[in-house]
């Protein structure tokens, strides 16, 4: 699951460097807007159901396993169906009067195709993830990745003369999902046939028992989300810039800059996953020190993580803006979002720690928390003071977010932050280094006339960065061996 997370996050980042040149920054945002719908609906139709199938297929005995899997993929698909004739028939009346962008309406309407195929391959997904074998998974993702891009770019260069259309972008979506729906068939089919497959209505019931009260949590998620969403180029739109503006930037945000600072959270991500498991073990065999321990470890690392990457966009974000997306507001976005990353990674790597202990609950209401205030700055400051209103309250959103689970853990176990040392002096240390390599790469620059002088002196800043944190021990060598 990490090298799966690490190569879709590779290549969708190089597809979206794509699509910013092909689409153009205004149809980058109305594709972006159709985003909020998908996720309501996939919340409804696959989120809690997969998680559901995952955890009654790794309870019950292998005979059970065709009456569940079967049970679970007539309830995704008569759910993804009826929310794909809805979406199709209310399409335009969602784009103009929840999205606010009437152009929206038709890629809904392509849209609502792709449900019924992601409704099928999540509860597979779900199937494997009970029996313990995240290989399939992994690789559907990967297949998904390549089919998308694939479909977008072939048709891009072949009919399109490199240009694109948001259409031909939601088809890839399309495209992607259905490569990866044949792939979990093929795969699922020797463990299970269909002709063996038992539709069973206790199974039904018992499904809707299980996943109703954990799609109603993330649809709570999904649905303050996808508000937080539409409001962005409407407040920007109350601030004074034009609807083209308003979506381009909009587009620029969620489609490029939030992307790319989420890219190094890969590795957080990575760690939460093999961090759960291993927190709510040792919390079950009452193992306090081992969690405090796997705790401070993990925090350490994340805190560094964010903290070299925040001093690298402080210092770096207009150029990589300029060199990467060809675009300068991006890359003012890019450095305006710079001291988001540390509680960005941070908070992924706490909300895991309480996750493990069997806390859910405290994390969806700081998760919460942490969205109503970013809509209260969106309706109330962004109007204001434009789009770094709304930038100032996604950080100090973050910056609560993070708190909150950081006090929750040292109130309940004990977990003990060194901010001196793991934050504040190695952000002042590779600040001031990668500031110093800038203005070095500035000078050289002048003199070579090379767009990629600039970047030259990153390397001999980064390799100072990590002898300090080495040699204050702050990276230690034996963490990375296996125990």
């Amino acid at each position: 699951m990490t090298g799966a997370g690490i190569i879709t996050r590779v290549i969708g980042f190089v597809y979206r460097i794509f699509l910013a040149g092909a689409l153009g920054e205004t149809n980058l945002g109305i594709y972006q807007l159709i985003f909020p719908v998908y996720s309501i609906c996939f919340t409804l139709y696959a989120s809690g159901i997969q998680t559901a199938i995952s955890q009654m297929i790794s309870h019950e005995p292998k005979n059970r396993h065709p009456g569940i899997l079967k049970s679970g993929l007539c309830l995704s698909l008569f759910t993804a169906i009826l929310l794909s004739v809805l979406l199709f028939h209310f399409a335009d009346w969602i784009g103009v009067s929840f999205l606010g962008t009437k152009e929206t309406a038709s890629l809904l309407r392509i849209l609502s195709f792709l449900f019924p195929f992601c409704g099928v391959t999540s509860v597979i997904n779900g199937y494997f993830y009970g029996i313990s074998d995240a290989s399939i998974p992994a690789v559907s993702q990967i297949i998904e990745q390549l089919f998308r891009v694939g479909f977008v770019v072939g048709v891009s260069l072949l009919f399109l003369s490199g240009t694109l259309t948001s259409g031909v972008a939601v088809l890839g979506l399309i495209a992607g999902e259905l490569a990866s729906h044949i792939y979990n068939l093929l795969r699922v089919l020797p463990h299970i046939p269909l002709g063996v497959m038992k539709k069973s209505r206790m199974q039904i019931r018992r499904l809707l028992t299980l996943s109703l009260p954990l799609s109603g949590n993330k649809l709570v998620i999904a649905v303050l989300g996808s508000i937080e969403s539409v409001l962005i180029p409407a407040m920007l739109y109350r601030y004074g810039y034009s609807t083209e503006d308003s979506l381009a930037i909009f587009g620029i945000l969620t489609g490029i800059v939030l992307p790319f600072i989420l890219f190094p959270g890969t590795l957080t991500n990575s760690l939460s996953v093999l961090l759960l498991p291993a927190i709510s073990r040792a919390a079950g065999n009452d193992q306090y020190h081992a969690v405090r321990r796997t705790t401070d470890t993990a925090l350490r690392y994340s805190i560094l993580l964010g903290v070299i990457t925040s001093s690298l966009f402080l210092n770096y974000g207009r150029e990589i803006g300029l060199f990467i997306f060809q675009s300068e507001n991006s890359g003012k976005l890019l450095t305006a979002l710079s001291f988001l990353c540390p509680f960005l990674y941070v908070s992924t790597t706490l909300t895991s720690v309480i996750n493990g202990l069997g806390k859910t609950g405290i994390t969806f209401l700081h998760m919460v928390i942490g969205l109503c205030l970013r809509i209260l700055f969106l309706i109330f400051v962004t109007p204001a003071y434009g789009i770094y209103g709304y930038l100032f309250g996604m950080t100090i959103s973050q910056i609560l977010t993070c708190l909150l689970n950081g006090i929750y853990l040292v109130r309940k176990n004990g977990i003990q932050f060194q901010l001196m040392n793991h934050f504040v002096w190695p952000m002042i240390f590779s600040s001031c280094i990668l500031y110093l390599s800038k203005l070095a790469g500035s000078i050289l620059e002048r003199h070579v006339s090379h767009p990629l002088a600039g970047f030259l002196f990153i390397f001999p800043a980064a390799f100072l960065i990590f002898l300090y944190l080495w040699r204050f021990r702050l990276i230690i060598l034996s963490d990375f061996r296996k125990k």
